[in-house]
């Protein structure tokens, strides 16, 4: 009797399901996670699966697996499973690639050096690697510029200091370093760049953006500084800002002598300082306009702000000594 090859082939993986059920369900029950690397073959998926107690036979997941798909649909990432999944389920988790997010926090006022030491210390890479794309001090960024239009805005041996926007991403635990970067640039786009109207010397207005992020807290505050700023900038004043200097020194070292050390070298420092949240890049397009010339914060974080030195030495002398 003729049996066509469809019917021959939906009767053996119906055979192929049933034992993988009845074997599945005579191991013990697990849930936990299951990583699935970039490359890896269906043989050691099934393997690892058998290894990891999620399957009692690779060779039917393999099988399975094999006949069922075509095997480049499988997506690489960490999956939630449990041993009593069926064969279908775990095969459909794999290709829809609903992975497990790892949540990163990425606070405002971090420098590429603060990211890449918290992404290593959450054991999703080595910090070099994220140096390898960002760049760092003194260390050009992998040119992404054709990707991302705005970073033309800097210049070429700089690092991608100031562009990584500071929030809350999800990610999957297997993401490269490379495409973390250019999910805070996508961010940085969406959330900056597009809603930005003058973008006129828009590296300049990201780098006074940084130096008030690491000055000072309040929205008020900053764009009153952003005024301060932008007149010293105005009348070739040195903007002697402390922040400058503690990206470049470990202490506090007015005579160091670096293009950063801003009680040195008029102007703005040659990079931003961190990475500003998007309240003090606006500070700096809408400053607040004002008298000062000065100013100081106590150990509390209040500002007190002054329209000449002898009343920013007397407030020194009152709130920081």
């Amino acid at each position: 009797m003729y049996i066509p090859k469809k019917l021959l082939l939906c009767i053996l993986l119906f055979i192929i399901s049933i034992c993988f059920i009845i074997s599945n369900f005579s191991i013990n029950y697990k849930e936990g996670l299951f990583t699935i690397e970039t490359g890896e073959t269906l043989k050691t998926i099934s393997c690892n699966l058998k290894d990891n107690g999620f399957i009692k036979s690779s060779h039917l997941f393999y099988i399975q697996l094999y006949l069922k798909d075509n095997p480049e649909n499988i997506k690489a990432g960490t999956y939630k499973l449990n041993s009593h999944m069926s064969t279908n389920e775990i095969i459909k988790a794999f290709i829809s690639g609903n992975t497990v997010k790892e949540k990163i926090v990425i606070q405002e006022g971090w420098t590429i050096n603060n990211i890449a030491q918290y992404l290593e210390k959450k054991g999703l890479f080595e910090k070099q690697d994220f140096f390898d794309i960002a760049g760092k001090q003194g260390q050009a960024s992998k040119d992404l510029s054709n990707e991302f239009k705005f970073l033309k805005e800097k210049p070429k041996q700089a690092s991608l200091e100031g562009f990584l926007f500071p929030d809350t991403y999800y990610i999957n635990k297997n993401d490269t370093a490379e495409i973390i970067i250019k999910k805070m640039l996508a961010n940085f786009e969406k959330k900056v760049w597009n809603k930005i109207e003058d973008k006129s010397n828009f590296y300049d207005t990201l780098t006074i953006g940084s130096l008030i992020e690491k000055e000072v807290n309040k929205e008020e505050d900053k764009k009153k500084v952003a005024h301060v700023i932008l007149k010293r900038l105005e009348i070739d004043m040195l903007l002697q800002i402390d922040a400058t200097i503690l990206y470049v020194n470990n202490g506090f070292n007015s005579k160091i002598d670096s293009p950063y050390n801003t009680y040195k070298y008029k102007g703005l420092p040659i990079t931003p300082i961190c990475n500003p949240g998007l309240e003090s890049i606006q500070a700096v397009l809408d400053p607040i306009e004002n008298d000062y010339y000065y100013y100081l914060s106590d150990k509390n974080g209040v500002t007190y702000f002054s329209e000449n030195y002898d009343q920013h030495v007397k407030y020194k002398n009152l709130y920081l000594r």
